[in-house]
C-alpha cells in the first residue's frame, strides 16, 4: 500500500513495520479482552514471559534499524513463507509438561520479542506453539499469547517511533516509523470486521481455510522476496 501511496522506497519497509505494531496495540488489546472475559489468558505466564518480550522488542527494534529497506522486506517475505509451510504441513509441537526454568523463558521470552518486533508481529505464531510444547491447551496458548502481543507491540511501536525520529523522507502526519492515518484507519477497519471474520471462520470449512490462508501468504511472501 505505501508503495502504491509513492512514499519513499528507503525508509517504506520499516514505515510499515512500525505503523503494524503500532495497530496491533489496539487489535491485540480486543483480543486479549475478549479472552480475559472467557478467563482463557494465563496471566501469570504472561507476567513471568514480560521482562525478556521487552528486552528482545527493543533488540529487534535495533536491528531492523540497521537493516536496509530491501533486506527487512525480505526478511519479512522469508517469515510468511516458513509460517505458510507450518500452516500447510501442520507443524504444531506436541503438548509436554510446563516446567521451564526463568532462564528458559527469559531466553525464549526475548528471541520471540525480537522476531515479532523486527517483523511487525504479534509474536502469536511464536508463543502460541511454545506453550503449547510447554503443556498448555491450544485455548490457553491461543489466548496468552495474543496478550503477550500487546506489550511486544507498545515497546516495539515506541521504539521505531524513536528510531525514526531524524529519518528523512518520511511522509506527513509520521512520527519516526508509525504512519499515522494508515494506524487510524486499520485500527478502526479492523475493529469493524474482525467479528465479521471471525463468524465467517466459524461457517467454513477450516481445512479449506487454512490452505487458502497459507496460499495467501506464499504469494504475499515471495513477491516480498522478489520485489
Amino acid at each position: 500500500m505505501f508503495t502504491a501511496l509513492q512514499f519513499s522506497s528507503e525508509p517504506l519497509t520499516h514505515l510499515a513495520v512500525g505503523t503494524s505494531l503500532a495497530t496491533i496495540i489496539v487489535t491485540g488489546s480486543a483480543s486479549t479482552w475478549a479472552h480475559h472475559k472467557h478467563q482463557a489468558v494465563r496471566w501469570p505466564l504472561v507476567l513471568a514471559l514480560l521482562p525478556g518480550i521487552i528486552l528482545g522488542a527493543i533488540i529487534g527494534a535495533v536491528f531492523a534499524d540497521n537493516l536496509s529497506s530491501d533486506s527487512l522486506r525480505q526478511l519479512f517475505g522469508l517469515l510468511l513463507i516458513i509460517l505458510a509451510i507450518q500452516l500447510l504441513l501442520n507443524l504444531t509441537p506436541g503438548r509436554g509438561s510446563f516446567d521451564p526454568r526463568k532462564g528458559e523463558m527469559l531466553a525464549v521470552s526475548t528471541v520471540i520479542g525480537a522476531l515479532s518486533s523486527c517483523l511487525g508481529i504479534g509474536g502469536g505464531a511464536l508463543t502460541g506453539p511454545y506453550l503449547i510444547f510447554r503443556g498448555q491447551a491450544l485455548l490457553h496458548a491461543v489466548a496468552t499469547a495474543s496478550a503477550v502481543g500487546v506489550p511486544i507491540a507498545v515497546t516495539g511501536a515506541i521504539a521505531f517511533i524513536i528510531a525514526g525520529l531524524n529519518t528523512t523522507g518520511l511522509p506527513p502526519w509520521s512520527s519516526g516509523y508509525v504512519y499515522w492515518p494508515a494506524f487510524a484507519t486499520i485500527s478502526v477497519t479492523t475493529l469493524v470486521f474482525a467479528p465479521i471474520g471471525a463468524s465467517l471462520a466459524h461457517k467454513l470449512n477450516p481445512k479449506i481455510l487454512k490452505k487458502a490462508f497459507a496460499l495467501l501468504l506464499v504469494i504475499i511472501g515471495t513477491k516480498m522476496l522478489v520485489a
